[in-house]
């Protein structure tokens, strides 16, 4: 249990879909609250502010395999054209895939020779017998335990129309308008101060 404490981000939670004034339903906007009043506290901090983790380096990255790897800041500067990236969301894993990550990672990942050989979208995550695919399924299986849900992985592609699935969920940049985290946090210690 992550529970909160004093450092943890509450800005991010006025960019979900609950409180956004462009782009949204209201039937989005009223599910969203729905859950904000039924959800567990982790999933709520999950869904206000989800894990980032890269895929493309992570044999690297994640040395103890008992503990979650390295958080990334939910901004598209962390985004590599030539890497890979995991999101944690309350729901579900997303990958996204840069359109330069190597034809090695796409091959051990996906079965596939090329980038250009992914669909924009694909549901599921099938398991290979290499080290890259490994290192992959033990973080999902890990993030997974420690949440003890089902797991529903979707894959996009960086040059999909739906990676905006991925990128809604980047919640330090500037989006519908508002400013940016970094800029939120300069504007509070500027009142404080």
């Amino acid at each position: 249990s992550s529970g909160i404490n004093a450092e943890w981000p509450l800005r991010p939670g006025l960019k979900s879909k609950a409180f956004r004034l462009q782009n949204v339903s209201v039937d989005e906007r009223f599910m969203t609250m729905l859950q904000f009043k039924t959800l567990p506290v982790d999933d709520i901090m999950l869904m206000m502010y989800p894990r980032l983790f890269s895929l493309h380096n992570l044999a690297e990255t994640w040395t103890d395999k008992n503990s979650v790897p390295p958080r990334l800041a939910l901004t598209a500067e962390k985004l590599t054209r030539q890497g890979a990236f995991i999101l944690q969301t309350h729901e579900h894993f997303i990958i996204w895939v840069g359109r330069h990550v190597s034809e090695i990672f796409v091959n051990s990942v996906y079965n596939v020779q090329a980038y250009s050989d992914l669909p924009d979208i694909a549901v599921g995550l099938q398991h290979h017998d290499n080290a890259i695919s490994d290192i992959i399924h033990d973080l999902i299986s890990l993030l997974s335990k420690v949440r003890d849900v089902p797991t529903t992985v979707v894959s996009v592609r960086e040059d999909s129309r739906n990676g905006f699935m991925f990128l809604e969920h980047l919640v330090e940049d500037r989006s519908d308008g508002q400013i940016s985290y970094f800029e939120f946090l300069q504007k509070i210690q500027q009142q404080i101060g």
